[in-house]
């Protein structure tokens, strides 16, 4: 069985390995949200086939917030859908993994980053599937910053109206946005009061405890929940690196050398390690 704990610090490493090649990407708002996505690919959650990534059968996967995607594309690299060379080669010119996601890569569903879509096309994939009768699930990731978007509620009331349980709604709740407070910006609170009324099952968890983790994202295929769950997942933005975690300038902020220094030293590696990975 995979230690969970340890897979994230891994990847936490090498998502700070590939910022540091490609000079690019948007460090916090991907760790916050890596511990959902490694439970996801590795703690026996989703259905898919990394050497067939179009399988028909496979869980659908949609990350809303596409700036997250310095932690779905080592997520995706170690769960075997490419090679780290070619990761390696992020935010540099003609490669394909640029800072948002796209579905050129595989492995990803659908082009994400400009907020407030991807719920709403994993709306759209969760009806074809119950038109179809289809079994897999589809599970969608947005941030609470996204979650000002209007469209998202329009997603969340679809989601309700056609008992779309075959879809699980993920919100890394980390309570930063790109300038600031969720809180100071526009308050979402409370949004399992909010979800409730909207005829959703609201399910508060430590996002990056997997224990609970585990328990939220795991759906009877065979009997699904009689309404549709939405998992609050309280995170921290930039999980795991001190330095960075929960401050606001370091959104989308590219570490000086010396910077990365510090952040290699807290994530337990020598320079000579560091450049290993």
């Amino acid at each position: 069985m995979i230690d969970l704990y340890e897979k994230a610090l891994d990847l936490r490493r090498k998502v700070i390995k590939t910022c540091y090649l490609g000079r690019g990407g948007h460090i916090p708002p991907s760790l916050s949200a890596l511990d959902i996505m490694t439970a996801l690919y590795f703690g026996g959650i989703l259905k898919y086939d990394s050497k067939n990534p179009n399988w028909e059968n496979r869980d659908r996967f949609i990350l809303s917030k596409g700036h997250a995607a310095l932690g779905i594309y080592n997520v995706l690299c170690d769960a075997g859908f490419f090679k780290r060379e070619n990761l390696y080669t992020f935010c540099k010119p003609g490669t394909i993994f640029g800072a948002h996601p796209t579905p050129n890569i595989p492995g990803i569903e659908a082009a994400t980053g400009a907020l407030g879509h991807g719920l709403s096309f994993g709306v759209g994939l969760a009806l074809s599937a119950k038109m179809k009768k289809q079994k897999h699930l589809i599970y969608v990731i947005t941030g609470d910053g996204e979650c000002q978007e209007g469209a998202i509620w329009e997603a969340a009331m679809s989601i309700s109206e056609f008992k779309l349980n075959n879809l699980i709604w993920i919100i890394d709740h980390n309570k930063w946005q790109a300038t600031g407070k969720v809180s100071e910006t526009m308050e979402i609170e409370p949004l399992d009061e909010k979800m409730k009324a909207f005829g959703l099952e609201p399910i508060v968890i430590n996002g990056h405890d997997y224990k609970q983790l585990i328990n939220a994202l795991s759906v009877d295929r065979n009997n699904l929940p009689e309404k549709p769950r939405v998992i609050i997942a309280n995170t921290h933005k930039g999980k795991g690196v001190p330095f960075i975690e929960d401050k606001r300038e370091w959104h989308s902020k590219i570490p000086n050398n010396d910077e990365f220094k510090i952040i290699i030293n807290e994530l337990g590696l020598t320079e000579e390690e560091f450049e290993a990975l």
